[in-house]
């Protein structure tokens, strides 16, 4: 039933694309509209993914901006006209074609992390068509960059900008010899949980701590629980810089990212990565100078001596991300819609959790 649901989609998709190549500006054109009151809207997850940490990022941009008009809409439904849209997936502009009769006025811009076409049941180059009606993409990674390029949309669309975290959170610590080694994720398959419960296993003789949510539904979780080298912690996101600041080594063991959010906190934190190559973590770590980089099929074995050699590093890691935090980040964003805008620090206990990650 999945593959007809998705070719069908692929198929109304495909229609729209025609439309828009004979009309020019069929269900792609904009609701008139002189001068919109809004500069910007963010389309954030629907209801139901509430929490989620795309919406935690546009939530962080949008507390950055105190001099601009700025509206939060959910996916699904009708959001007003502003200067810029930023359509949190790509899937959300993909949807907004598919469902609205035209889209809102002003420019639209879509944040992109990852592809998983297999979840989305779309096509890669269909969506890189479609892409490419919208005004920019902006990439999380220059991974995803390159690999859009080459799915045909124009270069001059595309715009890299590396995630963040909030580094007045997040403070270097002192690593000790004896320090913890971190996880920190939600439960999804591409966060390699078998690789993460097999490296816990095969290390008796390091602390592990494993920072998530719905770590229930996975099908080993009793056995991962009962590691007497792993304490699982589901905490608010308030907790989690005294956490980090127990890491001597962080793992990133994801089959594919688009950050994750979290290398980044861990790595302000100052303990060493050692990560996959997916993902931003190519962009920020230098291999055997701030951390340490993997292939996605290496061996548990091979992850394991990188961990042994990560509490060897001598290395200021906190340093060498001290450019990547949510000002900047939000600076960069919002340069790229075209918006002039004075980029600040939020007030204070308006920072969002970005654990769901």
């Amino acid at each position: 039933m999945k593959p007809l649901i998705g070719l069908l989609q692929n198929l109304r998709l495909r229609l729209l694309l025609a439309q828009a190549r004979w009309r020019r500006k069929p269900q792609v054109e904009v609701h008139a509209s002189s001068s919109p009151e809004l500069d910007l809207v963010f389309v954030t997850p629907p209801e139901s993914a509430k929490g989620w940490i795309l919406d935690a990022i546009c939530r962080e941009i949008g507390s950055r901006l105190p001099g601009l008009k700025v509206a939060y809409c959910r996916f699904g439904s009708p959001h007003p006209a502003a200067r810029s849209h930023f359509h949190s997936h790509y899937m959300y502009f993909v949807g907004s074609l598919q469902f609205q009769r035209a889209l809102p006025a002003g420019r639209h811009y879509v944040f992109a992390t990852h592809l998983e076409p297999e979840k989305h049941r779309i096509d890669d180059r269909l969506l890189a068509q479609l892409l490419n009606l919208a005004d920019g993409i902006i990439c999380m990674n220059r991974a995803l960059r390159d690999k859009l390029a080459a799915l045909g949309v124009a270069a001059g669309k595309l715009t890299v900008v590396v995630g963040a975290a909030d580094s007045t959170l997040f403070q270097p610590h002192v690593r000790r010899e004896d320090g913890k080694v971190g996880f920190c994720a939600a439960f999804y398959e591409r966060k390699s949980p078998d690789r993460i419960l097999q490296i816990i296993t095969s290390m008796p003789h390091r602390r592990f701590v494993l920072l998530g949510k719905g770590w229930q539904q996975y099908r080993r979780f009793e056995e991962l629980r009962d590691a007497p080298n792993l304490e699982y912690v589901e905490a608010g996101y308030e907790a989690y810089p005294a956490y980090y600041a127990q890491m001597s080594v962080f793992i990133s063991a994801s089959q594919l990212e688009g950050g994750p959010i979290p290398l980044l906190e861990a790595m302000m934190s100052n303990a060493v990565p050692v990560a996959s190559r997916t993902g931003f973590a190519p962009d920020i770590i230098q291999h055997g100078v701030n951390g340490l980089l993997f292939d996605i099929d290496s061996p548990v074995e091979a992850i394991c001596r990188l961990v042994d050699q990560a509490f060897t590093l001598d290395a200021d890691v906190a340093r060498t991300v001290a450019g990547c935090d949510w000002i900047p980040f939000t600076a960069a964003v919002v340069e790229t819609m075209g918006l002039d805008a004075n980029v600040s620090a939020p007030k204070a206990g308006t920072s969002q959790s970005t654990a769901k990650s």
